[in-house]
């Protein structure tokens, strides 16, 4: 256990899954997941989030915003430097700046989404634990209390309208879903009885009423496939865990798209059986990639690490040879005492030169 303790000092304390058969645990500084042993082993859970990173490569259309938003920067920063007669006029030294300011335009606007999401997901969530808890004066407070940022208000507003229209009966939220079967982990956002609205776009079919439905809150441009896949996952751990949830399976799930550049609300259903397996069958094909990559990567970093292994003896080896001839204080060495230059307490071969020479007759 005290070598557990060493490598992961910030261990939460051990969370029960499956009645109680099941030990979990969580490390901040590594973000990763672990099933605990009895007798204090650790057994890593692939995390979902990192899984589909690793497996699904979303750069393509990001690259193309990013140069977008490099570009209008630039633009925008070089117009400040319009002459008289319509041309731009600008020092190489301050092209330079404009230049480096606009390679950092994507990163700026990633932050400040992030920080939309954030404003907007963490009221969302303070709301629903509130309804959770029947606490009505807690909900009429965080309802008099909008994030400052409009966008966020809008986005907020927008979930609001959605539970309403909904008629959404909150069951969970920010739960732990974790799959045994697939050996993964992961946080589902919630679990809800959802009813159809009045938009048949919205709800794609016959109208239903308290329909079990997990949601899923996510800010960003574009709805992306491996939402949905992620999503199949939550479900399918969490039916896993909970064979006879007294709410009955998991019939839907709710991709509820805030975007982070104008706060529009865009919710996506996906409804039934068929294509959660769909779904989820392409999050177990994500899952078996990476495994097999990191099974790949391991062996070519031990062969990597057994090539750095010889280099570096060999280097050990030539740096001894080249010390016994002449060490690194042989320059300096002035043969007054004797010196121990080598690990056997022998002098270098320079070294016992000069102290022949000042102490032999």
């Amino acid at each position: 256990m005290s070598i557990i303790i060493k490598k992961y000092g910030d261990l939460t304390s051990p969370v029960y899954h499956y009645d109680g058969a099941v030990q979990r645990v969580f490390s901040p500084s590594k973000w990763r997941h672990f099933l605990l042993g009895p007798n204090g082993e650790l057994r890593p859970l692939d995390g979902v989030t990192n899984v589909l990173k690793k497996a699904v490569d979303k750069s393509p259309p990001l690259m193309v915003w990013a140069v977008r938003l490099a570009l209008q920067r630039a633009r925008t920063a070089l117009l400040h430097h319009l002459g008289p007669d319509g041309c731009i006029q600008v020092f190489e030294a301050e092209l330079d700046k404009i230049l480096e300011s606009a390679k950092k335009a994507d990163a700026d606007a990633l932050e400040e989404a992030g920080t939309l999401g954030s404003q907007a997901h963490e009221w969302i969530e303070r709301l629903i634990r509130s309804i959770l808890a029947h606490d009505e004066t807690r909900i009429t407070e965080i309802l008099s209390n909008f994030p400052d940022d409009e966008r966020a208000e809008s986005g907020c507003i927008a979930a609001i309208t959605w539970m309403v229209a909904h008629k959404v009966k909150w069951l969970k939220t920010e739960f732990t879903a974790l799959s045994l079967k697939h050996n993964a982990c992961g946080t589902g956002d919630g679990l809800a009885l959802v009813s159809s609205c009045s938009d048949p776009e919205c709800c794609q079919g016959e109208p239903f009423i308290d329909r079990l439905s997990y949601i899923d809150w996510k800010t960003s441009n574009a709805l992306y496939n491996t939402y949905l896949w992620q999503a199949a996952f939550y479900v399918a751990a969490h039916t896993e865990e909970f064979p006879n949830f007294e709410f009955g399976p998991i019939q839907d799930r709710w991709i509820l798209r805030l975007d982070k550049e104008d706060a529009s609300f865009d919710p996506w259903h996906a409804a039934g059986r068929e294509a959660q397996a769909e779904d989820l069958h392409g999050f177990v094909c994500c899952l078996d990639l990476v495994r097999a990559l990191d099974v790949t990567q391991a062996r070519i970093d031990a062969i990597h690490d057994a090539r750095k292994l010889v280099k570096d003896e060999r280097k050990a080896a030539e740096k001894l040879l080249r010390d016994k001839i002449r060490c690194p204080k042989a320059d300096a060495y002035k043969g007054v005492r004797m010196t121990k230059c080598l690990p056997s307490g022998e002098q270098c071969d320079a070294c016992k030169a000069i102290w022949a020479m000042n102490h032999c007759p």
